[in-house]
């Protein structure tokens, strides 16, 4: 298993800038709980590990955590306060009972925190928050953050959305919070981990019985995986459809096709010299807008 650190933007891309590895003995079970550290490694663990190398890699990017609710606890929160990262939690009543039912007594008294939208695709949402909760951790730590809900009904359906957030919650915000910071998951889960599980990539294959060697693989597999992105992203293929007169979809048929062009390129044709030059590399930037 391991726990990866995307960053998201609206591009669409979800680029992995992090990852760390969860390593337990063979045959054993990981626990979740986020006090006790004689149990076995789990996500908790590794964000513990993985936390200071984000630090230390983007001192000053802004940073927001968006995680599911296994992060609901304080030893998620503490390490989002103790890098000064904003965090956007699920927040499920299993996680913290204390704090939910205290958000359901709340919530009646506080009518002028809802905010009711319809949505250009005919689905109407309400939104209801409640500021200022105090949590006290099993390690006695106080923290103090907000809680907020969705309810969204699509053709007679309704969810709910929940999430705790150090953000500051508000008519003007709270729309942005749950969308670019709680539901942003959705994109991490579709255009991250599952094109690399479900496409040539491959990710579930068992390339290797070597622990070793299959991180090696994945570090690999995430390099390809960011040129893919930037190459479907990027300029270049709208550049070739406008020259073909063609739209970009009938360019190449599907992304599989260009990744398999693109690798015969690399097989077949040679790259010119302006590639090896640490000078003409140095001169390339590439900027995203990201959250």
């Amino acid at each position: 298993m391991l726990l990866e650190a995307k960053l998201v933007g609206p591009t669409g891309l979800a680029l992995s800038v992090g990852t760390e590895f969860i390593e337990n003995l063979s045959g054993s079970t990981a626990v979740l709980s986020d006090d006790e550290e004689t149990k076995q490694d789990c996500e908790l663990k590794a964000l513990d590990r993985l936390a200071p190398v984000l630090k230390r890699d983007f001192p000053q990017l802004a940073i927001c955590l968006s995680s599911d609710s296994l992060y609901g606890c304080g030893r998620a929160i503490e390490i989002a306060e103790r890098n000064d990262w904003a965090y956007v939690f699920t927040f499920k009543e299993g996680r913290m009972p204390s704090v939910w039912d205290e958000v359901q007594r709340l919530k009646p008294l506080t009518p002028a925190n809802t905010l009711a939208l319809e949505c250009p695709n005919g689905a109407k949402q309400t939104y209801r928050w409640v500021n200022a909760l105090s949590y006290e951790d099993v390690a006695k730590r106080l923290h103090t953050f907000h809680a907020l809900e969705c309810e969204e009904t699509i053709e007679g359906v309704t969810t709910r959305f929940a999430w705790i957030t150090n953000l500051p919650v508000g008519e003007k915000t709270v729309v942005a919070i749950a969308t670019k910071g709680g539901r942003i998951r959705s994109k991490i889960e579709n255009e991250g981990f599952n094109i690399q599980k479900n496409s040539d990539f491959n990710l579930e294959h068992p390339y290797s019985h070597n622990p070793e060697k299959l991180k090696a693989y994945y570090c690999l597999l995430q390099i390809a995986h960011i040129i893919l992105q930037f190459l479907e992203k990027g300029r270049l293929l709208r550049r070739l459809a406008t020259k073909a007169r063609k739209p970009l979809s009938q360019l190449f048929g599907s992304l599989r096709n260009i990744a398999r062009r693109l690798l015969e390129s690399f097989r077949y044709r040679l790259l010119s010299d302006d590639a090896y030059d640490p000078q003409a590399a140095a001169s390339i930037q590439i900027r995203l807008g990201v959250t």
